[in-house]
């Protein structure tokens, strides 16, 4: 059966390659060779034409257990030669010239893909089953953690088509991806480097702007980090959202004067995450500004004094974090993704930036702190229940 740049096909077991796969546990398989003995493999496994493994480990390994010599496989002719080539130097677990952030940042949106497509097929082939089968349940076939169709993801950034796959299920697809690209399972530099491709191939944005981002991106091929460039074009961003803002005719008049005023004593000298901060701050008291009433210009000066901050201890922060614990399941994410404005998202990322950074700053601390100062404690990283 062909579609879609792919073929399914009936293959031997023993002739894929499997590769050197970053995760080694695969975790019981006890439950999915159940469900395989009792519906079959709902959905095949995706391999390149070389006969490489992309998606499907664990089904794979669980039809090896039950002593399977032939599988159903989906052959993706439309993998990028480069993508195949990294699959392939997985497998022989050789070691070349490292990928630059720009080079892993597509071969991950690549990968991202497949993988979601791979997880659409596969929960729709489930759930085809379980309308079928009363016997079968919608047992665990790797992608148990994908949320339902209805629960559409908001445009990717890396420009990855992702419909068809539940919000969890693009999360498991990202992590999936960047684990196959770097080793680790996180993928916001990744997605921080797609974030300024977005912005330096956007034509709607400032060319200014866009030469900003294609600098960065270059630095960040040069030198290997993605960070302090990502900070930089974001800085640049918050500011030209900020002047458009005073320029924008569609604006109250108070809104583009209340702006125009922000941005005239903005400190364009200080650090970049800092300016960030500043600029959407900015943008919040500026919009937030949509009236004639007297009092207003008391507002604005109390809004724009620096408010103390202050420090709270372990206790509170994990009450903080238990507070948050699934907040995502709470919301809509085509909803929010559709009514936010572009100040309201570029909002949304520069706080889950500075709670990255704060992560990142936690993990330094315990990688620096002895087990017995910090107690070995093994109940999970912050960042799954925050995002």
């Amino acid at each position: 059966m062909r579609s879609g740049g792919g073929v399914e096909l009936d293959r031997a077991v023993d002739s894929i390659q499997v590769g050197y796969r970053f995760r080694g546990d695969l975790g019981d398989l006890d439950e999915l060779c159940t469900s395989i003995q009792t519906v079959g493999l709902l959905q095949p496994i995706t391999i390149t034409p070389d006969g490489t493994l992309v998606c499907g480990a664990r089904r794979l390994a669980a039809v090896r257990k039950l002593g399977w010599d032939r599988i159903k496989v989906w052959v993706n002719s439309a993998i990028s030669s480069r993508l195949a080539e990294v699959l392939a130097e997985q497998h022989e677990n050789t070691t070349r010239k490292p990928l630059t952030p720009t080079e892993a940042t597509a071969l991950y949106a690549e990968l991202k893909q497949l993988y979601a497509a791979d997880a659409a097929r596969r929960q729709h082939a489930t759930r085809f089953s379980s309308e079928h089968n009363p016997r079968h349940h919608g047992g665990n076939d790797g992608g148990a953690d994908s949320a339902p169709p209805s629960d559409q993801p908001p445009p990717d950034p890396t420009g990855s088509d992702l419909s068809g796959v539940g919000v969890a299920g693009i999360g498991k697809a990202r992590r999936q991806a960047a684990r196959a690209i770097t080793g680790r399972s996180s993928y916001w530099s990744l997605e921080h480097v797609a974030d300024v491709q977005r912005i330096a191939e956007d034509r709607g944005a400032p060319e200014a702007l866009r030469n900003l981002a294609r600098r960065e991106l270059a630095a960040m091929d040069a030198d290997g980090t993605i960070h302090p460039h990502y900070l930089t074009v974001q800085a640049a961003a918050s500011t030209t959202a900020l002047a458009r803002l005073a320029d924008d005719v569609a604006q109250p008049a108070t809104v583009r004067d209340h702006a125009a005023r922000e941005l005239s004593v903005l400190d364009h000298g200080q650090p970049p995450a800092e300016l960030v901060k500043a600029a959407q701050a900015a943008i919040a008291r500026a919009t937030g500004t949509t009236s004639d009433r007297p009092d207003d210009r008391e507002e604005e000066s109390s809004a724009a004094r620096p408010v103390p901050i202050k420090r709270y201890g372990l206790r509170a922060f994990l009450a903080t974090i238990e507070d948050m614990d699934g907040w995502w399941q709470h919301y809509d994410a085509v909803e929010i993704g559709a009514g936010l404005s572009e100040t309201q998202w570029l909002r949304v990322r520069a706080n889950l930036d500075a709670s990255l950074a704060f992560i990142d700053a936690i993990a330094a601390a315990r990688e620096h702190a002895t087990g017995a100062e910090r107690g070995d404690r093994t109940d999970g990283s912050p960042e799954a229940a925050c995002f």
